[in-house]
């Protein structure tokens, strides 16, 4: 049965609340403060406010869209609890009609995300207003029908979530051999450094021009920051025919600008935007090395940064970085216990979106009723 989404649910909007409003810690009678940034970036640390009750609150079950951002408008997310900022608005369905589930992925679909965003109401900050969704037709079947649908597209977001978590796994334990490793360097000469420039070339992000930006995959992927990674793989939103500044594989890509860090390896050749730098022509042997020196000095980049309205860090705070000048024995003895731990953390993130891509094919098909459910047993 078809319904306007007005006739089967409500909106929420979020709740503004300035910098100096936020904290890191929790005070006892606190909330959770949900950011854009917190569904973007898994290590993005956690902030808190004061409690203003249940008008602004959602849980992990209630389903949420972002309503800002070039890249994130329009994208319906689930699955944290706290306050959600007003640049996000919860939707509140009636459940005896529809499971939030259920509309999260019909609204998840490429097709519906593009409608919203061709109907975006601002062209300088793309934006999703409620408007645009009260008169918004949705195809709802029997809740019976809806549950086993979500329970198809749940058996591979489950096995897409297993393997973030081995992944996670994985590199927290690169991260404390490495820790350990280069702590206890034993030499009798005094350890002698060299700039990061030594061990690849940095490239700092440019953004190309605006009408090159498409989503049918003309041209090479662009990064322009955080909303183009997801669990620690690039996952670009947009292209652009005119690339400017272009990675390959192996480089490593990192944000410079508001959120800092996010590093990771290169899969194929991508356009770097200006929110993110490079660094490229990496001897093999070195590439484990590099992205742990990158990685480790993350947070001193943060306490670099430098900027009142957007934080960002420089050319020469990436390129003046010192990096202990190993010998050949320990660069390649780091490099043989490190290059197997990588390269499956790799597998796995293709494995990924390949169970990404068959979800992203099925979940239209299973919604339009292409796919007889009686003959799927889950």
């Amino acid at each position: 049965m078809k319904y306007k989404l007005e006739e089967i649910a409500t909106f929420s909007q979020g709740k503004q609340v300035s910098l100096k409003e936020q904290y890191s810690y929790n005070k006892g009678n606190s909330q959770r403060f949900i950011r854009i940034v917190d569904y973007t970036n898994p290590n993005e640390p956690i902030r808190f406010i004061d409690d203003y009750g249940k008008k602004y609150y959602a849980t992990k079950d209630d389903l949420v869209m972002i309503r800002y951002g070039s890249q994130t408008a329009g994208k319906v997310v689930m699955g944290k609890s706290g306050i959600i900022a007003n640049n996000m608005f919860k939707i509140n369905l009636n459940n005896k009609i529809v499971s939030n589930k259920y509309m999260y992925y019909y609204l998840s679909q490429k097709n519906i995300l593009n409608y919203l965003r061709s109907a975006q109401s601002s062209s300088t900050m793309p934006a999703i207003n409620f408007g645009m969704l009260n008169n918004f037709v949705v195809n709802i079947p029997k809740l019976e029908k809806q549950e086993k649908i979500v329970k198809i597209l749940e058996t591979l977001d489950k096995k897409i979530e297993l393997n973030n978590q081995i992944n996670n796994n994985l590199y927290q334990i690169s991260t404390t051999y490495y820790k350990s490793w280069s702590s206890t360097f034993v030499t009798n000469e005094t350890v002698r450094f060299i700039d990061l420039r030594k061990l690849g070339n940095v490239v700092m992000g440019q953004s190309p021009k605006g009408e090159s930006y498409n989503y049918e995959k003309i041209g090479l992927p662009l990064i322009n920051g955080a909303t183009d990674y997801e669990n620690h793989y690039l996952k670009a939103q947009k292209y652009t025919s005119s690339p400017t500044k272009i990675s390959n594989k192996g480089d490593l890509i990192f944000c410079i600008r508001a959120t800092i860090g996010l590093l990771v390896i290169c899969d194929g050749p991508y356009c770097l935007g200006r929110g993110v730098a490079g660094i490229t022509d990496i001897n093999d042997e070195y590439r484990e090395y590099s992205f742990h020196i990158i990685n480790d000095s993350i947070k001193e980049f943060k306490n670099m940064a430098t900027g009142s309205v957007i934080v960002g860090i420089s050319r020469n705070d990436i390129e003046n970085i010192s990096v202990k000048d190993i010998t050949d024995e320990q660069i390649k003895e780091f490099h043989r216990l490190q290059k197997p731990i990588f390269d499956q953390m790799d597998k796995i993130r293709k494995e990924n979106q390949i169970l990404e891509q068959l979800r992203d094919i099925l979940l239209p098909k299973l919604i339009n009723g292409e796919i007889n459910l009686n003959n799927i047993i889950i």
